[in-house]
């Protein structure tokens, strides 16, 4: 099987993928088209591309709309050596500006840092082919996030990266590499995934209840919230790519009471307040009733799998659960008492 991207996500399902499809196939389920709301890394969007079905992604976030532009609607176009030598040299005739270098100083990157991705997310902007910046804004954000300790943006920490002491966690061999060679790297890393399926497959930026898009199976994955109580929603972690994903204007939108200068665009708590989100799966498993679904949780969250039982046998769906065992989630190795359940409504 063709490779799936390698992405540094928090909640990412690539290492437990294949089960999840198997579990599919098992259940003879026939279907031509899935639509994956909860779209993120677009793992699941990515292995049904490459099996043949027609993909709509969607994600709340334009940065995740960005990667599954550049993953899953995009079946040819891969960027040149003369596009990246474009992308990372400062170009005669734009007017450059430097917001993260000017706003962001020893929160998340080093100075010349800064500049750099000030400079590649402009010179994105100038690339004639929709697909090709969407390539490059991926190649910048994985560049971004495997710099950074944690691989997230929900603390002002660059002096983790900084301290000459001795560490117990994190690659700092990974975080010092040159920001220009580690995009070099992502930029030819991402033309290896791009595939045609022969189909015409699409990409969205909807909040999931907002998708009007069907399909013959629904993939739903949505935030992991704790039963423990605390929760760092998915926003926290990644503003800093929405903020480069609207770079003209970001500015207006950082949380100045907020050390690490969140950029509250799109900053929705969706899926993700444990008062409301019974009420939202609710409405998305009625709004599909009709459909075959593929609910993937974790257990240990909010809803149990109790009361997501109880939300299934309410809207009429026969429901098979799965448990899946042995294996970590990305950014969450430490917790082996978690594991992910799958439900097969029909």
């Amino acid at each position: 099987m063709k490779k799936l991207p390698v992405t540094r996500y928090y909640g990412s399902k690539r290492k437990i993928i294949l089960d999840i499809w198997n579990l599919i196939e098992q259940e003879k389920i026939q279907f031509d088209s899935v639509l994956d709301l909860f779209g993120g890394t677009g793992t699941f969007a990515y292995k049904a591309k490459l099996e043949g079905k027609q993909v709509i992604y969607n994600d709340i976030f334009k940065f995740n709309y960005l990667f599954g532009k550049a993953l899953l609607q995009n079946n040819t176009t891969k960027l040149t050596q003369k596009d990246v030598n474009f992308l990372i040299t400062k170009q005669h005739g734009i007017d450059y500006k430097y917001y993260v270098k000017e706003h962001y100083k020893d929160i998340y990157f080093l100075d010349h840092e800064n500049e750099l991705i000030d400079i590649i997310v402009q010179n994105i902007s100038h690339l004639k082919s929709p697909y090709k910046r969407a390539m490059a804004f991926y190649a910048l954000s994985q560049t971004a996030i495997i710099k950074r300790p944690f691989n997230s943006f929900h603390r002002k920490n660059l002096s983790l990266r900084t301290r000459d002491v001795k560490r117990k966690f994190g690659n700092k061999t990974t975080w010092e590499k040159d920001l220009v060679n580690t995009f070099k790297v992502f930029c030819k890393d991402i033309n290896q995934y791009i595939i045609s399926n022969g189909l015409k497959n699409k990409a969205l930026n909807y909040q999931a209840l907002k998708c009007q898009e069907t399909a013959d199976l629904i993939y739903i994955d949505p935030p992991y919230i704790s039963e423990r109580g605390y929760h760092l929603r998915y926003h926290e972690r990644y503003h800093f790519l929405e903020a480069l994903a609207h770079y003209d204007s970001f500015l207006d939108f950082i949380n100045p009471n907020k050390k690490n200068k969140e950029v509250l665009i799109n900053n929705s708590d969706e899926f993700e307040n444990k008062h409301t989100i019974h009420t939202q799966i609710d409405k998305l498993i009625k709004k599909y009733h009709d459909k075959v679904i593929v609910f993937s949780y974790r257990n240990l969250g909010i809803p149990s799998a109790t009361e997501l039982r109880k939300i299934f046998e309410k809207n009429n769906k026969s429901c098979k659960e799965y448990h899946l065992h042995n294996h970590f989630y990305a950014l969450n190795r430490s917790n082996d008492k978690l594991h992910e359940i799958v439900f097969i409504l029909q």
